[in-house]
């Protein structure tokens, strides 16, 4: 284990190969080892967590993510997942089979009917927050409105009780890292999914099509039906409430970015290159099956390797000043939301969320900043967000975006 002052001063060439994606002392050197690393060893060996490989190029990652037959995904987690939830931890064809049950209802026709649901609970957030002139984004704002926006979406609970009780635990896990609240929510999830099977409701939901999901021909095991339930659940809260929070900080250092979100065609034209920058997954894990090399690296079974999204997402040989903004990129194949068959499948619901939530909070304030003395904080491990990001503002004078209802 390395001290804290040899972190700090440790040459980076020496770092590398203890580095630990989860340290946040090791954090604050991230930039520089992922760039030393593209540069001299892109597919580098660490012996942190008994030790794995940081996959650090663009088409390196490409190569890893398209290839389900010698890297799986199967043991996917780095420090391992609290319990099996497909289809993250699927490989083909088990795989398909899941996302062919969900797709459907993650597609942005589908979710278009709750375009108004998620505009009315942005709304009576921002009521309470925004006459405080200030307030902390991340909790105050970013991690309730996913948290309740899935839970309505995905859990679709009559009993509002119950609803609510997701919503928080859901804000205890991603706020406050609780791993018994995961477990709390795999509990609620299960007794939601047993009432909706013994009522034989079949409605047009997530949460039924979870239920009706076969796989070649067999029903999905209970454990199954809460692991989805639960990957869906949590792993749409950790990237969209990620990319509310980098777009906010970009704005606030950046002024003039303030504009471009208030275009209506922003989420269209910019939002994947604020998504670029800053992927809210930083990396997945993946276990090698079989002998293989990438980029000269000799790989062997059960080798486990991170595919670093964010360092792809920064490899000059595929995006120019690849650490600057650019809106005006001709081509922009980022991978933030993951690359082949494991593509983020609830990539439309974030965005939604994204456009609606920035449309109704730039309807009412303008000029966001940081406060004076306040300092940024920001998480490490697979979730690149921040944890603590104070912003104050002055009122907007005009409304802009879609009117009142």
């Amino acid at each position: 284990m390395t001290s804290v002052h040899s972190v700090t001063t440790m040459p980076v060439e020496q770092l590398a190969p203890n580095f630990d994606l989860f340290d946040p002392q090791h954090s604050e050197r991230l930039w520089e080892v992922l760039d030393f690393a593209r540069t001299t060893c892109p597919v580098i060996k660490t012996d942190a967590d008994g030790g794995y490989h940081i996959v650090t190029r663009y088409d390196d990652v490409r190569a890893v993510l398209t290839d389900a037959e010698t890297f799986s995904s199967a043991e996917a987690g780095l420090r391992g997942v609290p319990v099996p939830m497909p289809p993250l931890t699927e490989d083909p064809p088990n795989h398909i089979e899941y996302r062919k049950a969900l797709n459907h209802y993650l597609t942005r026709s589908f979710l278009s009917r709750y375009e108004e649901s998620i505009r009315r609970y942005a709304r009576e957030l921002l009521d309470d927050l925004v006459p405080r002139g200030r307030f902390e984004f991340m909790t105050d704002f970013a991690v309730p409105f996913t948290s309740g926006n899935l839970a309505k979406v995905i859990l679709a609970d009559d009993n509002e009780a119950r609803l609510q009780s997701a919503i928080q635990l859901a804000a205890d896990i991603s706020s406050y890292g609780r791993n018994e609240a995961f477990f709390e929510l795999a509990e609620l999830a299960e007794e939601l999914l047993e009432e909706r099977m013994a009522s034989g409701g079949d409605r047009d939901d997530i949460l039924s099509a979870i239920i009706r999901a076969t796989v070649h021909g067999r029903p999905l095991t209970m454990q199954e039906r809460v692991g989805a339930t639960m990957i869906l659940f949590t792993g749409g809260l950790d990237t969209t409430k990620a990319a509310l929070g980098s777009i906010v900080k970009h704005i606030a250092d950046d002024p003039s970015l303030e504009a471009r979100v208030r275009d209506p065609e922003w989420v269209k034209r910019d939002l994947d290159e604020f998504l670029r920058l800053d992927s809210p997954i930083a990396f997945m894990a993946r276990t090698v099956t079989k002998d293989t090399e990438l980029n000269g690296c000799p790989l062997r079974p059960g080798d486990r390797v991170a595919v670093h999204y964010a360092s792809a997402n920064r490899d000059a040989s595929q995006f120019a000043h690849p650490a600057e903004l650019d809106f005006d990129r001709q081509r922009n194949p980022h991978a933030a939301f993951g690359i082949g068959p494991h593509r983020c499948i609830g990539l439309h619901f974030a965005r939604l969320q994204i456009e609606i939530g920035f449309q109704e909070l730039f309807n009412r304030i303008t000029n966001v900043r940081i406060p004076e003395g306040e300092r940024v904080h920001t998480a490490t491990g697979v979730v690149q967000a921040h944890e603590y990001l104070p912003i104050e503002f002055d009122f907007a004078s005009t409304t802009q975006g879609p009117p009142d209802n």
